[in-house]
């Protein structure tokens, strides 16, 4: 019963089989992408997302529509704002190893980290990767979206924890006594 209202102070209700089991499958699912991704190419891929929020905020869509590129509008739909978004962190994800940024960071090898620390870089990494996705998501669209998950991932306060949090913790995270170099 103290389960039942704790999750009632949270406004979802009672939470269902169904909804305990996603929870946990994403957890698990985390603690795995953290595993086989590993410290610095978490924070690769953290830094292709913001390089990639900052192209995505400052593209010139309307001169993008009035060159017809690609069937681009003055408002370009929230797929296609998403796919860009992707390619452009698999794109600096596969050139910034190539840079002198990863030199700088020291992001050449996989690098150590303990298991708590994997799963706070992945837990954050997945949870701005939503928040960003979310963001170029229709508001009309967010209405079928549960409580919780928009509390979480949607308005501007979730979106400011998102986009801090994960460059708070990387700075404020120790280095292994090995060199990863």
């Amino acid at each position: 019963m103290r389960f039942q209202s704790f999750l009632a102070s949270f406004n979802v209700g009672v939470a269902t089989g169904w909804d305990i089991f996603i929870i946990l499958a994403a957890l698990i699912l985390i603690f795995i992408y953290g595993f086989l991704l590993g410290r610095n190419r978490i924070v690769l891929v953290l830094l292709s997302s913001y390089f990639a929020l900052i192209i995505m905020k400052f593209l010139p869509w309307q001169r993008l529509a009035q060159l017809q590129w690609l069937g681009i509008g003055e408002n370009p739909a929230s797929s296609l704002q998403i796919i860009i978004f992707l390619a452009l962190i698999l794109f600096f994800y596969m050139f910034v190893p190539r840079s002198i940024v990863s030199s700088v960071a020291r992001l050449r090898k996989r690098g150590e980290a303990s298991w708590i620390q994997l799963f706070i870089l992945a837990t954050l990494q997945v949870g701005l990767l939503v928040s960003i996705i979310f963001s170029f998501i229709p508001e009309e669209a967010t209405t079928k979206i549960m409580p919780l998950v928009k509390k979480i991932f949607l308005g501007p306060g979730a979106q400011f924890i998102w986009v801090t949090l994960p460059l708070a913790v990387v700075s404020l995270m120790k280095r292994s006594k090995k060199h990863d170099d």
